[in-house]
């Protein structure tokens, strides 16, 4: 048992660390932190993806051992274990983390097909949410401590709540077309005929193609640098802030005729953040919302009212009596209350004290007899 209750404890630790990862990955990317941190973050997340697929792996087996495998992936939700373990794993932390160690990261003519695949694919990491509402235990101290059945509606309403919500934004995500690939293309497009109309001026009037460059981006906060072949002929930024803060991902690389411009994608990519952390706002607050109000509403309103009627069911000297409120006295629990309140009570102790009076009444037969012996 301590050590059933050790890797509990542990996990839900884990889930809680995971949503401050996945918040602090998407603002590491709004405020362009440097890529130290943001390689941190990613190894974080590759960690906590490979211990929710180590323990969704452990809970399918002993289920299956157990025969329960169903009502783990039914009832107990496993199937959202399964969405925010291995498909994260697999499609997103595990690819990222690999071309990072194998160094591909860098080289973006290599790896072009794969990142723009990882971009689809990033779509999914927003699942991790849906860890989010087992964190409802947290809040087991509603009214009714007792109330199984409101933990567990709370849970389903909520795991139903926050999957439709991302259902719908994957949906609408490639319905819809992704945004930033086109703000990318469009940067693209820009840039190249900016090149072009270096070229045709430099060729037109024989002014060098660096002279024109420094017209042309001297002035533009997107132009990172400005190079000849390998040679840098125009900076915006020094080389450690390059080296430290820009990967392959963070800029593009727009090659003209004779020049190559690095443009920045920072802002495009801190606009596509701040849509990430609207939308992980929305589905906290959503679950937040279900647990602290949902959850007072189902106790008072069903719970509570089930949990006084079966005391009085089945303990003898309970009569508490269930407050029927006006707002709700059209619904079914309440007329059944109401019913509990008004014929079942005042039977209960009518036949309760039909019962002490027998008990307490006049001499028996077996009295009398005794009485002549």
């Amino acid at each position: 048992m301590t050590s059933r209750k050790f890797w509990e404890n542990f996990i839900f630790v884990a889930i809680v660390l995971v949503i401050v990862q996945m918040f602090f990955d998407e603002l590491s990317r709004y405020l362009h932190w440097p890529i130290a941190i943001r390689n941190f973050l990613l190894f974080a997340g590759l960690f906590f993806d490979i211990t929710f697929s180590a323990e969704f792996a452990a809970r399918t087996i002993l289920a299956k051992k157990q025969g329960s495998a169903p009502h783990y992936w039914l009832y107990e939700r496993g199937w959202v274990d399964f969405l925010s373990s291995f498909p994260l794993l697999l499609l997103d932390s595990g690819p990222s983390v690999y071309l990072l160690l194998s160094g591909h990261i860098h080289e973006a003519g290599a790896t072009i097909g794969v990142l723009n695949i990882l971009k689809v694919v990033k779509a999914i990491r927003i699942t991790r949410i849906l860890r989010l509402v087992r964190i409802i235990k947290i809040f087991g101290k509603i009214h009714n401590v007792d109330s199984k059945m409101a933990l567990h509606h709370t849970a389903s309403i909520s795991t139903t709540a926050v999957f439709s919500i991302i259902f719908t934004l994957m949906i609408f995500s490639f319905v819809a077309g992704n945004p930033i690939d086109d703000m990318i293309s469009r940067r693209r497009a820009r840039y190249t005929a900016e090149l072009n109309k270096i070229f045709d001026i430099h060729q037109t009037t024989g002014i060098a193609s660096e002279e024109l460059a420094q017209k042309f981006f001297v002035a533009d906060e997107s132009i990172l640098r400005v190079l000849s072949g390998e040679r840098v002929l125009y900076s915006s930024i020094t080389e450690d802030t390059f080296t430290n803060y820009y990967t392959n991902d963070d800029y593009l690389s727009v090659a003209g005729k004779d020049l190559t411009v690095q443009v920045s994608l920072v802002d495009i990519h801190r606009y596509a953040s701040l849509e990430h952390i609207r939308n992980f706002f929305i589905i906290i607050f959503t679950v937040i919302a279900f647990m602290l109000f949902y959850t007072r509403h189902f106790v008072q309103t069903i719970s509570d009212l089930i949990h006084i009627m079966n005391k009085g069911f089945r303990k003898r000297d309970y009569n508490l009596q269930i407050k029927i409120r006006d707002e709700f006295k059209d619904e079914e629990i309440f007329k059944l209350a109401r019913f509990y309140n008004d014929a079942f009570l005042p039977a209960k102790s009518k036949r309760v004290q039909q019962q002490e009076e027998k008990k307490s009444s006049g001499l028996s037969m077996k009295d009398l007899t005794d009485f002549n012996q």
